[in-house]
């Protein structure tokens, strides 16, 4: 069995710069000397540990600049700690403010947004080094203070459907164990922290409290595993990875104008070339054509009017569900063009989508969007999350399991959704707009249904703009 990793020495702990407010800057640097680490208070980086606490959400040009030093710092092994309050909401701000986050943290910051939980990630860093990633074990006496805060902290995870902590035993997926100091460590490959309730105890070689703990963990383990697969955004060559159709891609485009916007079902063939997984459907012009779609497509069916001036399913455009017959099919066909709007005439009888109908799911809305400073970005809207979730594009794989992440189950004990699915969807749809980013302006997937157990995630609604 592989020695524990050590705790550094009072000899080998490196230096703070702490770059913060002076009502938080002064305290954090009280706190940090008192835990046994020299800590200064700095108006700019250097090669120390960086301790930087911002009062809101930077601008994303601030960003940038911001997003430069802490690159530098992951690189050496010493990501920025860096303090910042959590983005609220779903507004066009809110979106910005998620973005400008997830740059932030795609480029190697230790992100977190409770202060305790920063400062235990300084201690952390200073004292016990990089862990390899963000999941945590809890080794503790039965009934002791420790075990207690660990089974409510793993309690709330999996009511909210987030993962745990392991509680009470070590596991090989394991990063770190936090143990009681009334125990003694043990043999194990991971990095060994004790933990203790509270700063009055003195314990200048642990971590205080349990959650702040976990936290600063999660904190430091999602920058080392951002440092391990790369900085920033997935190269512009990932695509090759993937089995792209590249002559349908190519049809598809010469067949629409620049400047416009594509409607549901050829956004769907551009998204199909990258393999976008959605469900099967078909245009029909008259209703025994859509009858002969629907036996193709298998009921039960759905149908909407085809057109690319319509609203999106949230926003309105009419859809018939549940068709089980051809009789159903005729009626729905007059149903929703005279909803629309689209009453047939002699010389056009309009057209319809028919669709197979959706896996039941959560569903999400996502959209793909160049916005100022931090240029291509996916923003992840899932009912039941505080916020909208974001990451630049194109995604890379672990970009896309972290969006994937929002989506949780409906209830406690529900099946999991496809989130792997779902990271998937996201990831191709990225790499679209991304490799195409002198035709597409922006992508929008109004509804994605991520599938339960055994089911798939599937793009139900879906448009694009064309530059």
């Amino acid at each position: 069995m592989a020695q524990a990793r050590s705790v550094a020495t009072s000899l080998d702990v490196p230096r703070v710069q702490v770059i913060a407010p002076d009502h938080l800057g002064d305290t954090a640097v009280e706190v940090l000397r008192a835990r046994g680490i020299e800590a200064r208070r700095s108006d700019a980086p250097g090669e120390d540990v960086i301790a930087w606490a911002l009062e809101d959400v930077p601008s994303p040009r601030v960003a940038l600049e911001l997003a430069d030093t802490c690159a530098r710092a992951a690189r050496a092994g010493r990501p920025v700690c860096l303090f910042v309050p959590a983005a609220r909401g779903r507004s066009q701000q809110a979106i910005v403010r998620a973005a400008t986050l997830s740059y932030l943290r795609a480029h190697g910051a230790a992100l977190g947004h409770d202060v305790d939980a920063w400062l235990e990630a300084v201690v952390a860093l200073c004292r016990f080094g990089m862990p390899s990633g963000p999941h945590s074990a809890v080794i503790a006496p039965q009934g002791s203070w420790l075990e207690a805060q660990a089974l409510s902290i793993a309690a709330e995870a999996e009511a909210s459907g987030t993962r745990p902590p392991v509680v009470g035993k070590k596991h090989e997926t394991t990063d770190v164990v936090l143990y009681d100091t009334s125990l003694a460590p043990g043999q194990t490959p991971q990095l060994q922290i004790p933990v203790v309730a509270r700063g009055e105890l003195g314990e200048e070689g642990a971590l205080y409290g349990a959650r702040p703990a976990l936290a600063a963990i999660a904190m430091l383990g999602h920058a080392a595993e951002r440092i391990a697969v790369g900085l920033g955004p997935a190269p512009a060559d990932a695509s090759q990875t993937l089995d792209i159709d590249r002559e349908r891609l190519a049809r598809q485009l010469a067949k629409l104008a620049p400047a416009m916007r594509v409607g549901d079902h050829e956004t769907k063939v551009l998204l199909k070339s990258y393999g976008v997984a959605m469900v099967r459907q078909a245009v029909a012009v008259t209703p025994s054509a859509a009858v002969k779609k629907a036996r193709e497509v298998k009921y039960p069916v759905e149908l909407k009017p085809w057109g690319h001036d319509l609203p999106t399913e949230p926003e309105g455009c009419p859809v018939e569900r549940d068709l089980t017959s051809d009789a159903m099919v005729r009626r729905a066909f007059a149903a929703v063009l005279a909803a629309a709007g689209r009453l047939p005439t002699k010389t056009d009888t309009g057209a319809v989508i028919v669709r197979e109908a959706p896996p039941l799911g959560r569903e999400v809305a996502v959209q793909i969007v160049k916005l100022p400073a931090l240029g291509w970005t996916v923003v992840v809207d899932a009912p039941g999350a505080p916020h909208v979730a974001a990451a630049p594009a194109p995604l890379r794989v672990l970009d896309a399991e972290i969006l994937a992440s929002a989506v949780v189950a409906s209830r406690a004990g529900d099946p999991d959704p496809d989130r792997t699915g779902l990271a998937n969807l996201l990831r191709r749809a990225s790499h679209l707009v991304v490799d195409h980013d002198e035709r597409i302006g922006k992508l929008e997937l109004p509804r994605v249904v991520v599938g339960g157990r055994g089911a798939r995630s599937v793009v139900v609604d879906a448009w694009c703009e064309l530059t």
